[in-house]
């Protein structure tokens, strides 16, 4: 599973980023670092198959946004690991919106498209990342 591009991915550290998620979230150094560690898999995921995260993994949403507020730091990562600057873009009132009606009026279908989603999501992260990643 592994590629040089990954294994540069998670060889980079940046211990300010690491420092205020401990700072501003009840997590260990240590547990901080391996967040970090996932949101870098993410982030690689992201520019081979159109990812999203879950409602279980908005840890790692959490990270990504400490990451970009490192913005010199973010930006130089993005530009030598994927020669672009990778733009965090949430859900738009107008997705949620219809999300949302979606779910009041379709509700087994609405399940079905989230499933599908999580179902690819997570053969991609297999196919890329591995089983370990999978499981944690």
């Amino acid at each position: 599973m592994s590629t040089p591009l990954l294994d540069a991915l998670l060889a980079y550290e940046e211990p300010d980023i690491v420092s205020r998620f401990t700072d501003l979230l009840a997590v260990d150094e240590n547990e901080a670092r391996d967040i970090f560690q996932e949101t870098k898999k993410f982030l690689y995921l992201s520019q081979h198959y159109p990812v999203f995260i879950p409602d279980d993994l908005l840890i790692l949403d959490e990270m990504w946004h400490n990451f970009i507020l490192f913005t010199p730091a973010y930006h130089a990562f993005c530009q030598t690991h994927f020669q672009r600057y990778l733009h965090h873009l949430p859900a738009t009132r107008q997705e949620k919106t219809e999300q949302a009606r979606l779910r009041a009026e379709q509700p087994e279908q609405s399940r079905q498209q989230y499933l599908a989603r999580l179902e690819a999501l997570l053969e991609a992260t297999y196919d890329h990342l591995g089983e370990d990643t999978v499981r944690k």
